[in-house]
């Protein structure tokens, strides 16, 4: 069977590239909002095995979230993204979690947590030249790892354009636990957190402050 994974979050976050780079190997600039849930299958290698996956990308803007529900039933994986330069996306995770919990019930079994746009963290100036209005806060590393502990989520730092091996890691991680859980019993997600940073150099340097 497949096993089926979800991307939640608000527009503009990364869900889109983190996909293209992680299935196609490239990134676009100029990626363009996804307004329909679209989908990628892959084999991957695990510890048990060859195994099928199928990654959906949803809409983040609240015009087209409605279509999302057609299309996330059965999700076992969920990977909520937010980007780490604007603190409001991360402020957005609680209601994507609260929407999953109202859509899937118990069908999640594993949650993945996702600081994107790691490349732009020391690039405040470069992002409010090319995007004037845009808001630029970054969130502190430790309210990443604090709220992925909350909800028994696998949480990451990563960078779609710089970053990319980074991606398939957490997919593997999620995957395993996935596999794991699935086979011990069916009784829910425990509350055990598993953090870890893809680029360990630069978080070790920076203070993550905002």
């Amino acid at each position: 069977s497949i096993i089926k994974i979800v991307l939640f979050g608000q527009a503009f976050t990364g869900k889109t590239s983190l996909i293209n780079v992680y299935y196609f190997n490239q990134f676009d600039n100029n990626v363009k909002p996804t307004m329909a849930s679209s989908c990628v299958d892959k084999v991957i290698n695990t510890s048990k095995g060859k195994v099928s996956i199928r990654i959906w990308d949803t809409a983040g803007h609240e015009k087209f979230r409605c279509m999302n529900k057609i299309f996330i039933k059965n999700t076992k994986i969920a990977i909520f993204v937010y980007d780490i330069t604007r603190k409001s996306t991360f402020d957005e995770i609680k209601f994507w979690l609260d929407y999953t919990e109202k859509c899937l019930g118990k069908d999640v079994a594993v949650y993945g947590l996702v600081g994107n746009k790691l490349d732009l963290f020391d690039k405040k100036e470069e992002v409010l030249k090319r995007e004037p209005n845009s808001e630029f806060e970054i969130v502190p590393n430790e309210n990443g790892e604090k709220y992925a502990q909350d909800i028994g989520a696998t949480f990451c730092l990563t960078s779609a354009k710089e970053y990319a091996p980074g991606f398939e890691e957490l997919i593997l991680k999620l995957v395993e636990e996935y596999l794991s859980r699935n086979k011990k019993s069916k009784k829910g997600r425990g509350k055990k957190s598993n953090s870890f940073h893809l680029n360990k150099e630069n978080t070790k340097k920076k203070k993550w402050l905002c």
